[in-house]
């Protein structure tokens, strides 16, 4: 027989595909005459029958393994709306969610208006205000005067439960301060304007306590005012307590009065206060 390993491959069925080599033959201990044939399977290429990884690229060349994440990657950059709604369709929560984060951040970055004009047709309430969200704090890490206007152009003011345009507008502020001030009292008197100065005031109060003390004494009272106030009284005491002091002490109202005063004095003597506490 001119090619033993062969024949055998052809008695138990070895696919053809693959190339046997007769590797060692060794008599048995007993001194008989049968022999045992160790076989090492190898493929064309050399390698041995165990190298699956090998065996994957014979039958699967690279180019082909990369090909659905190259289209992926194509869809994304030129259908961003459909690579989204096919997002949406994702069962993991988790997946689904951070998949939409990033499309929506990349979408932004090439083209922000047409990513919230996008997210502006989505029926579900919650849905769009947190894709709103996610594409106005993409844009206001390089240009938060930007975010606010393109907030303001798709909705936010009157679809913002969340507080989205408050946030931005602080985050203007402690980048440019005097340009988002001057921006926040610009807009129409009420509940929203207020909102927006009481975000800006403690930016302010941080750097210029005096300022940030007038521009919460133009608020209308309530609530409101009382809460930005105390976080204003809060910064100017922590850096000039004397000052603070004199600020709280001409206050009108009797409980807000007593409230600074209280604050002021807590922050003076914290040891005293958690003795009390």
């Amino acid at each position: 027989m001119k090619n033993p390993a062969r024949f055998l491959c052809s008695v138990i069925g070895v696919p053809s595909l693959w190339e046997p080599t007769l590797t060692r033959v060794r008599p048995m201990a007993a001194g008989g005459l049968c022999a045992v044939a160790v076989l090492m399977f190898v493929w064309p290429d050399g390698s041995p029958e165990g190298d699956t990884a090998n065996r994957a690229e014979a039958a699967h060349p690279r180019g082909e393994k990369t090909l659905s994440a190259q289209s992926n990657s194509h869809t994304r950059a030129t259908d961003p709306a459909r690579a989204l709604a096919h997002a949406f369709t994702l069962g993991d929560r988790s997946e689904r969610d951070n998949l939409v984060r990033d499309l929506l951040s990349a979408w932004a970055a090439r083209d922000a208006d047409a990513a919230l004009g996008w997210v502006s047709a989505l029926e579900d309430p919650a849905a769009r205000r947190s894709a709103r969200s996610t594409i106005c704090r993409a844009v206001a890490e390089k240009d938060s005067r930007g975010a606010v206007v393109l907030a303001l152009a798709h909705g936010a003011d009157e679809d913002d439960t969340g507080g989205l345009l408050e946030c931005l507008a602080m985050q203007w502020c402690e980048k440019e301060t005097e340009g988002a001030v001057e921006w926040a009292r610009e807009q129409p008197p009420g509940e929203w304007r207020d909102r927006l100065l009481a975000r800006a005031s403690f930016v302010l109060s941080k750097s210029d306590p005096a300022a940030a003390a007038h521009l919460v004494s133009g608020l209308e009272p309530g609530t409101l005012q009382d809460e930005a106030v105390m976080a204003v009284l809060h910064q100017w005491a922590l850096q000039d307590s004397a000052a603070a002091l004199q600020w709280a002490e001409a206050f009108s109202e009797p409980g807000l009065r007593d409230r600074a005063l209280a604050e002021i004095s807590n922050l003076r003597n914290p040891a005293t206060s958690r003795a009390i506490e």
